[in-house]
């Protein structure tokens, strides 16, 4: 699933660095060793960090392939790229006012743009109450989410790629975790902490 988000020339790019690693384990694995049967012998220094170097290209190469997804998303949408490493106060709020009985009610929504593989919140904080969320699927493939915590779990159907839902949920002060269960895609970085006050 994770190929069907890459560009051709990310699949190409990484297809390199694979082959190349891949190459190297097979010669030194089973052709060398049949031709110098002492290997690496004195060159282990410079074996152990040819292997390192290798590990951390092909490491360097993945963080740089979904660095450049996120930022083309970023501008392609005009939207700044979010992380997950901490604990955001996240949401957009857009206040409708009703009058019911010479009272005002404030009405919350928050937009959720999901791609391969984050979601995206606006940076504005969510309050207590009912908030509706607008889930938007801007990806490749199928994704949900999930709000849950305090109570809380609720869930999307499975979005295909370009559709929306709305999910309506009422949210106490404290902390909730906003993912999609779609097995996988949390571990992959689909899964922000959203805060309420």
């Amino acid at each position: 699933m994770l190929l069907l988000a890459l560009s051709t020339t990310q699949k190409v790019g990484l297809g390199l660095c694979v082959a190349g690693f891949a190459g190297f384990s097979l010669v030194v694995s089973i052709l060398v060793p049949r031709y110098r049967p002492q290997f690496p012998g004195r060159g282990l220094r410079v074996f152990i960090v040819t292997c390192v170097l290798f590990f951390v290209g092909m490491m360097s190469a993945v963080i740089f392939v979904a660095r450049e997804t996120s930022e083309a998303e970023a501008k392609g949408k005009g939207v700044e790229p979010t992380t997950t490493e901490t604990t955001r106060t996240t949401t957009e709020t857009s206040t409708t006012q009703t009058a019911t009985t010479g009272t005002t009610q404030a009405a919350q929504s928050v937009v959720a743009k999901e791609t391969e593989f984050k979601i995206a919140l606006p940076k504005v904080a969510v309050h207590t109450g009912q908030v509706t969320f607008d889930v938007q699927n801007d990806g490749k493939i199928p994704h949900d989410l999930v709000v849950q915590g305090n109570g809380v779990d609720a869930k999307t159907p499975l979005l295909d790629a370009g559709q929306s839902k709305t999910l309506s949920v009422d949210l106490k002060p404290g902390t909730y975790d906003l993912y999609c269960s779609v097995p996988g895609h949390k571990e992959a970085g689909m899964d922000v902490k959203l805060t309420v006050s």
